[in-house]
């Protein structure tokens, strides 16, 4: 009997324990200090999180808890989830549960004095306004990027003066040979949107011109949240008259150009720049950094951080990275050349 005993227990202690799931980091992190209310979270796992996990986000003190919605999982071990609702600056407390087990981390909300709070409610709508000539990547960079964010988050709308095919090209190649993209919306039916968006591109030479696409940006800009813009598209807004006083940058190549449309506070170096509600981002895919910008204000860093990862995208954070200002003006000199030949072609 005592051999026996002594078997079994032999056994017992050679036989591997089963480990408890370990929290191996968060967002926000333990202690972490947010200077806007939290959209979105994100944990990561010692090994594969249980599907019927659940989290909450509990005020310390009085009142309602946020909702936590969409959970889910980006890889092999961990869970992500957004954030809606009210958040008033004071300490909170995350709470995640799964499999008999649970753990908490806490964090607080304290607002800068000089904060605005984004009035909105999901999704965000975004309005990219499409016209002949515009650069294909200012357009569809951005337009990866936010799509990205899901359609319970983000709606993307395409609008142009008139609804219908409109052609999106680059400086060397032909009008003709272009490739076009449906706009379902037009100026006079385009949807309420939270966000717009003006791409840059050789049509821009032209758009400065057309009193209909300036009044359309000038109603629009007045209406939204935040208004963006990629490559020389910040030349529309600058020819609009909505840019004065405004921090604000496009691209480099042709930086005279957009100073002379009209005044602001130009940048010469800079990726993108954030200026109140105006986002105006250097040239081409500069305006998939700014995109994701974007995102990080309405949805959080880590939504913009994952989103890029999600894409493959290594996204330049620093805004004031400018690598490109080397070749500042360097196509000043064919702004008339470019603009007769894409209107000849």
């Amino acid at each position: 009997m005592l051999a026996r005993t002594l078997l079994l227990l032999t056994c017992l202690l050679a036989a591997p324990m089963a480990l408890a799931t370990e929290l191996l980091r968060s967002y926000p992190a333990q202690g972490e200090v947010l200077e806007a209310p939290l959209k979105s979270l994100h944990l990561w796992f010692s090994e594969a999180p249980d599907t019927a996990a659940q989290v909450q986000v509990l005020p310390v003190g009085k009142g309602a808890p946020p909702r936590v919605e969409g959970l889910h999982s980006m890889g092999d071990d961990d869970l992500m989830a957004w954030v809606r609702g009210e958040m008033p600056d004071g300490r909170y407390r995350l709470v995640w549960s799964m499999g008999g087990q649970s753990g908490e981390v806490d964090f607080s909300v304290r607002r800068p004095p000089d904060y605005v709070e984004d009035r909105w409610e999901p999704p965000l709508d975004i309005g990219i306004v499409l016209y002949d000539g515009a650069e294909p990547l200012d357009v569809f960079g951005p337009l990866e990027m936010w799509m990205n964010a899901g359609p319970d988050n983000i709606r993307v709308h395409l609008i142009a003066e008139r609804a219908g095919p409109v052609v999106l090209t680059t400086t060397s190649y032909p009008r003709a040979l272009a490739p076009r993209i449906e706009a379902p919306y037009s100026f006079d039916t385009a949807p309420e949107l939270d966000v717009l968006m003006v791409p840059g591109g050789v049509g821009t030479l032209v758009e400065v011109d057309n009193p209909r696409m300036l009044a359309f940006l000038r109603k629009a800009a007045a209406e939204v949240t935040v208004a963006t813009s990629v490559c020389t598209g910040s030349a529309l807004y600058a020819r609009a008259g909505l840019l004065e006083g405004v921090r604000a940058t496009g691209n480099k190549v042709f930086f005279d150009y957009l100073v002379a449309q009209g005044p602001a506070d130009w940048q010469p170096q800079a990726r993108w720049v954030e200026s109140g509600r105006f986002f105006t981002s250097s040239g081409v895919s500069a305006g998939i950094d700014m995109s994701l910008a974007v995102v990080e204000r309405f949805f959080g860093i880590d939504a913009a951080r994952m989103i890029a990862v999600s894409t493959e995208y290594e996204w330049n954070e620093n805004p004031n990275h400018d690598p490109f200002t080397v070749y500042l003006n360097s196509a000043v000199p064919y702004v008339d050349t470019l603009r007769e030949r894409f209107e000849a072609q």
